[in-house]
């Protein structure tokens, strides 16, 4: 179509024209308006403890060679359940490195085993089972025990047999 003899712009061009210019106006606003993590680039974020919950893998601390070592302490700290990874990644990081072999290879085993049953053990709320012939599950279950038990130590003072929480 033509007005006074020139053609016009189609009326679709001016109202994206017109929604680009409010769109840069109000970017400085929507920008103030987002947390900070939303702000922060994928790769600032992924590093930070702030952006991600999980445990680092603390891979670079055995040798580039000592493969099965590095394996283990990633599985310790990969395993699904926030508890497990801080209790069994934490013990990994710093008792792997003085590990015999037979001792990784009960590791492993412990690695292998269910998250139910292996965080009644490791808590404290089911002895570990006599038909299970791993003497580190028993080491470990004992030094969680240890490293935990001083944190529990006020008691309480009335029974709450029978009463009902209001």
């Amino acid at each position: 179509r033509t007005r006074g003899g020139e053609e016009s712009v189609p009326a679709h061009r001016g109202y994206h024209r017109k929604m680009l210019r409010r769109s840069s106006r109000l970017a400085p606003i929507a920008r103030r308006a987002l947390p900070a993590a939303v702000r922060l680039p994928a790769r600032a974020v992924a590093g930070s403890a702030a952006g991600n919950q999980q445990a680092t893998a603390d891979s670079g601390k055995f040798d580039a060679l000592d493969k099965r070592r590095r394996q283990l302490l990633y599985r310790s700290k990969q395993r699904g359940w926030l508890e497990m990874d801080i209790m069994l990644g934490g013990w990994a990081s710093a008792r792997l490195a003085d590990l015999s072999e037979d001792q990784l290879t009960q590791f492993a085993e412990i690695i292998e085993m269910e998250n139910p049953d292996l965080y009644c053990w490791l808590t404290g709320q089911q002895d570990v089972p006599d038909d299970i012939s791993n003497p580190l599950l028993r080491t470990l279950c004992a030094e969680l025990k240890e490293s935990y038990a001083p944190k529990a130590t006020l008691r309480s003072t009335g029974s709450f047999e029978g009463k009902v929480w209001e």
